[in-house]
């Protein structure tokens, strides 16, 4: 049986581990992924406001965090391939490795260009400890509360989206640089990471005891016959989150250079960043409760009419932006991550094993494909419509999103 699930067969199912260890992963993976996110966020929002205020244009800034992004996209393509060959544990700390390493890079010099090449080393860790240890997750999770547990992971996300912008003017009045601070995080992170890695290394040699060569032989063959059945589960639901990816890039990455170039101040542009980041901690729960409860097709719908409602209100207050644009992040924020995470509950009830890494592997690459060419897309959009413009296309595209959920979700039985 572990080999069968190994293999990618289709049954949703839990990892075979001890109730202590898979307690561990349950709540030790969302903490350290707390951590990385805040470090990773503190640096990318101090990267975008010095950008900004040495005046380049919002499309610069976008490509800079469209430079992460394509680290996130380039890393999740072959994460499944990692994962499978050095197990969970061994990515997960590898990859903070590289991050704490692109992390110090980017303290010891002011380039431009050379920032982009540092985030983008960021992005390829962050993909591989964002697609490693959320596989590890689902599928550790008890079925019956697996939407609470990916929530909780989301909520880690957002708390370190919250907190990573709030560490930008903390730094500052402490007089400390904020990619130093983030380089200290992501120490703290990777030492956290190395009590899991010793937990994967024992759970992997109680499978190794319990496979045989017969077993395994089996699997294989069955999981050969079976090879493109999980794309059928993860395609319709990676096209989701390519549009949810750029939707939600546009607010979380561009909003804070887009209010300092509305009146705002960088510290207040900081903290509007942390307001969005808490909106991703806040939401991610109840959106994991409620696909429990109503099923993830009606959660997501009503994910999606949400952020159209908040991109209506955008549009019709644009030339009084102060007025909402605080009220607007957070709820685009939150319900706007909460359709990844519903996703990530809908893959992780209908597969297990191999096929579920590599289905998560399949919607990281798609999210991040769209968050990508959502910055540079929201840039360019800005500098020649203004937000009006912006919100304009955050509509649109909640619109598309909400369609296309429709279209590829099933119905709960």
């Amino acid at each position: 049986m572990v080999a069968a699930r190994r293999a990618g067969l289709l049954e949703p199912a839990t990892a075979p581990m001890s109730a202590p260890t898979t307690r561990t992963v349950l709540w030790l993976v969302p903490g350290v992924y707390f951590v990385f996110v805040a470090a990773e966020f503190a640096a990318m929002t101090h990267l975008a406001l010095q950008a900004t205020a040495a005046g380049r244009s919002a499309l610069a800034v976008g490509l800079l965090s469209t430079a992460l992004w394509s680290g996130i996209l380039l890393s999740s393509l072959r994460a499944h391939a990692f994962v499978q060959r050095w197990g969970h544990g061994a990515v997960f700390v590898g990859a903070t490795v590289l991050s704490l390493l692109a992390t110090l890079s980017l303290a010891l010099h002011a380039q431009f260009a050379l920032w982009c090449a540092g985030v983008f080393v960021l992005g390829l860790g962050g993909g591989l400890v964002w697609v490693a240890g959320e596989a590890w997750l689902a599928e550790s999770a008890p079925p019956d509360r697996r939407g609470f547990f990916v929530g909780l992971f989301e909520t880690a996300v957002g708390l370190g989206l919250m907190t990573g912008p709030a560490l930008v003017p903390l730094s500052r009045w402490m007089q400390w640089s904020p990619l130093w601070l983030s380089a200290l995080l992501m120490s703290l992170a990777l030492l956290a990471s190395l009590r899991l890695r010793g937990v994967a290394t024992a759970d992997a040699g109680a499978s190794a005891d319990a496979d045989s060569p017969a077993t395994a032989e089996l699997a294989s063959a069955s999981a050969r016959a079976r090879a493109s059945a999980w794309r059928a589960v993860a395609l319709p639901l990676a096209g989701i989150a390519v549009v949810s990816g750029l939707m939600e890039s546009g607010v979380s990455s561009l909003m804070p250079s887009v209010s300092m170039r509305l009146g705002f101040t960088l510290d207040a542009a900081a903290w509007l960043g942390a307001v969005i980041g808490a909106g991703s901690a806040l939401l991610q729960p109840p959106a994991g409760h409620l696909a429990d409860r109503w099923g993830v097709r009606r959660a997501a719908l009503t994910a999606w009419a949400l952020v159209a409602l908040a991109n209506v209100v955008l549009l019709w207050w644009a030339s009084e932006p102060a007025t909402v644009l605080w009220g607007v992040g957070f709820v685009l924020g939150g319900v706007g991550g909460a359709v990844y995470t519903l996703m990530i509950v809908e893959l992780g009830h209908r597969l297990g094993g191999v096929a579920l890494v590599k289905a998560i592997a399949l919607l990281v690459t798609g999210y991040a494909l769209g968050t990508a060419i959502g910055p540079v897309l929201g840039g360019i959009v800005f500098d020649a419509a203004g937000l009006r413009g912006l919100a304009l296309l955050l509509l649109l595209l909640a619109l598309v999103g909400w369609g296309v959920t429709r279209r590829s979700l099933r119905p709960a039985a």
